[in-house]
This record gives C-alpha cells, sequence and structure tokens, in this order.
C-alpha cells in the first residue's frame, strides 16, 4: 500500500508538472508569435526603408551628375565616398574608379598641398571656403571655388562635403577689370601728385592766409587725394602681386622681431584711437619669408583692427608654431593672430572681406577710412608664401 501511495503520489505530480509545462509551453508560444510578428513587421519595415533609400539615392545620383561641379563626400581618411559624374569630365577617366581613392591620388601634389590646410580645417569642424587653381587631366589650369562642409555625427567629423566649381571665366573677367583699373590708376597717378603737392602747399598758407572757410575746403580737398592715393598706391600694390610681377626674396626672419616692428609702426595710429597694443608671450620661432611683405600684411590687419575697436580697448599679436601633413611628411608653419574686441563680423561676410572693395558696412569708408583692399592684399602676400589667412568672429 505504502508503494502505491508512492507510485501514486509520483504520478499525481508528475501530471502536475505536465500541465504546468503545458501552460508554460502556451505562454512561450504566444510569446514567439508576438516576437515573430513584431520581428515581420520590423522586416518589412527595414525593406521599405532600404527601397526608399535606394530611391533616394538614385535621385541624388541623377541630380548631381546632372551639376556641371564637382560633388563629393570625402571621409576622415581623404578617401572619396561619394562623387559626381563631373569628375570623369574634369580628370578624364570613368568617374565609379575614384571611389575610395584618396584625394591625393585625384588631384595634383602641388593642388594637394595647397587644399590641405582648408581640408584639416573643414575636418576639424568648420565651414570652408576658398578659391584655388585646379589642373585638369589634360593639362588645363583652371580656376575654382571651393567648399567643404564638415559631416559631424555624435559631436564627431566623420567626413566633409566638397562642392568644388569653375570660376576660370569670372576669374579672367576680374584679370581684365584689374588691366584697365591698373592703366587708369597709373594715369591718374601723375596729375594726382601734382594736385595733392599744390594743396599741400595752399594748406600751410606759404601763398598767402586763406579764411577758415577757404582753409575748411582746402583741408577737405587735401584729406580726399591722399586717400585717392592710398587706393591708387593699394591697386597698384594689388595689381602687381596679382600678376605675379612681384618677386619674392625670402630670408629667415625671427618672429618676434615681424610682431615688434609691426607694432611699432603702428604704436602712432593707436595713440590716436587709444588703443593699447600688446605682444602675448611668443616662442621663438623663424619663418622664411619677404619680411617686408609680411610686415605690410601685419600692419594692414593691425590698422582693421585699431580702426573697429573701441577707445580704450586692446588689440594682442600672438604667434605659435603650427605642422601639417602631407603625403607622410611633416611641413612646419607659424600661425600669426591678430586679436580685437570690436563689433564682429557677420557670418555671411566671413569669406567676402577678403575680395576686392568689400566692406562689412558701406558706411566703414567715410567713417572709418580705408580703401576695401586691405584685406585683399593680406590674402595675395599670404598665399604668394603658400600660406592661408581666415577670420573667426562672432557678429556682435
Amino acid at each position: 500500500m505504502q508503494q502505491l501511495a508512492n507510485q501514486i503520489g509520483v504520478a499525481i505530480n508528475h501530471a502536475q508538472l505536465l500541465e504546468h509545462m503545458e501552460d508554460i509551453v502556451v505562454e512561450r508560444t504566444a510569446k514567439l508569435t508576438k516576437t515573430n510578428q513584431q520581428l515581420r513587421r520590423e522586416v518589412d519595415e527595414r525593406l521599405r526603408t532600404e527601397s526608399a533609400l535606394r530611391r533616394s539615392e538614385k535621385q541624388l545620383r541623377l541630380i548631381t551628375n546632372a551639376l556641371p561641379a564637382l560633388v563629393a563626400y570625402i571621409d576622415s581618411h581623404h578617401r572619396y565616398r561619394f562623387n559626381n559624374y563631373a569628375y570623369e569630365r574634369w580628370y578624364d577617366f570613368p568617374y565609379k574608379h575614384i571611389l575610395g581613392s584618396r584625394l591625393s591620388d585625384i588631384v595634383s601634389l602641388d593642388v594637394y598641398q595647397q587644399i590641405l590646410p582648408y581640408l584639416e580645417q573643414a575636418l576639424a569642424g568648420e565651414t570652408v571656403t576658398f578659391e584655388s587653381e585646379m589642373i585638369q587631366s589634360s593639362g588645363e589650369r583652371l580656376w575654382a571655388s571651393v567648399s567643404y562642409i564638415p559631416d559631424s555625427q555624435d559631436g564627431r567629423v566623420k567626413g566633409i562635403f566638397s562642392l568644388v566649381s569653375d570660376i576660370s571665366d569670372r576669374k579672367a573677367a576680374e584679370r581684365m577689370k584689374d588691366e584697365f583699373i591698373s592703366i587708369v590708376s597709373h594715369e591718374l597717378r601723375t596729375p594726382l601728385t601734382s594736385i595733392h603737392g599744390s594743396l599741400k602747399l595752399l594748406s600751410t598758407g606759404q601763398l598767402g592766409k586763406l579764411k577758415a572757410e577757404g582753409q575748411e575746403l582746402i583741408d577737405i580737398a587735401l584729406k580726399n587725394t591722399e586717400r585717392l592715393t592710398r587706393l591708387i598706391n593699394d591697386v597698384l600694390d594689388l595689381e602687381r602681386m596679382s600678376s605675379g610681377r612681384v618677386t619674392l626674396t625670402p630670408v629667415a626672419c625671427p618672429v618676434t622681431d615681424l610682431l615688434q616692428s609691426a607694432a611699432d609702426a603702428m604704436q602712432p595710429m593707436a595713440d590716436e584711437y587709444n588703443i593699447q597694443l600688446a605682444i602675448r608671450a611668443t616662442e621663438p620661432l623663424e619663418v622664411w619669408a619677404e619680411s617686408d611683405q609680411v610686415m605690410q600684411a601685419l600692419t594692414n590687419l593691425l590698422s582693421n583692427a585699431i580702426k573697429f575697436s573701441p577707445q580704450g580697448a586692446t588689440v594682442w599679436m600672438q604667434a605659435r608654431s603650427s605642422a601639417n601633413q602631407i603625403n607622410n611628411k611633416s611641413s612646419s608653419y607659424v600661425e600669426f593672430l591678430i586679436k580685437d574686441v570690436g563689433r564682429g563680423i557677420p557670418s555671411d561676410k566671413l569669406e567676402n572681406i577678403f575680395e576686392r572693395f568689400q566692406q562689412v558696412d558701406s558706411s566703414d569708408a567715410r567713417e572709418r577710412g580705408g580703401t576695401g583692399l586691405g584685406l585683399a592684399i593680406c590674402r595675395e602676400i599670404i598665399q604668394q608664401h603658400q600660406g592661408r589667412i581666415w577670420v573667426k568672429s562672432i557678429h556682435g
């Protein structure tokens, strides 16, 4: 009876366990069915998304291939991850073969060295626009406007969007305009010098004392002729540099000497505007450069900083070492910084101010003087030294 009771107990336990197992199976089956349905929905959604992405990519490809400009996506290792058909017209080989190639494999070494600083700047998270002379596969040289827009994801720059447009026609028109301006400037210089000398003589009173009204008119005319003389000199300087008639004779220049000389040259103007000039501690560096031209660029920048700073403010100067990697070779640079606390520059003007006769406000020329050529001259000088110039500013 005891054995029978034990067997009955075991049978009851088995029955209960089986019943519990059946409940678990039903529950698990329901969960698996629900999970399966959810996975099916996710797979369907993913297929629809992939189909939409393929359609979107096809539309993007059709649109970019129709553009005459070079459109590309370049990753942080300088490799092409997307490029349009215009690359085939520029470089004369199938544009699909460019995918995965390095930028240095597509453009010439000279062009790569020229655009590399801007590329690194974009990969650091800044939008960059600049002009550069490109070389096509046929050997033909053309001018291009290049824009790099960083692609930031999760706080990191994964790559850049690149847009390159041919502006050779515009450059040719600018060259014709510059030649015309140069001819006119040359013809104006001689009579203007005579007029300026006569007005200067009259203003000193050596030819007789003028009435107050006459003296005021003479002073106004003298100020305007001086401004016109500065304009003509700037135009001629810029035209000589742009045409390549200025020959650089670089020597080793101590950076601290350049900064101190620029500060000394601009000290009278700083005193007139009640501005302090300060040179921040600079490590002992040298640059291989034409000292007079670098001085001209620095004094132009200081002049702008002084004119647009409030009275009693400080303008800082500094230089520091910088390095770039070009084809696994390290190149050393010196970065000069001029900093002021003026009103700032709107973001849409940060590149335009380096163009000729461009000013943030048209009233600046009347109120603060200047010809609108100072920064254009600075850019020309820096580019002739294989460097680059840019501005960082927050408006207001």
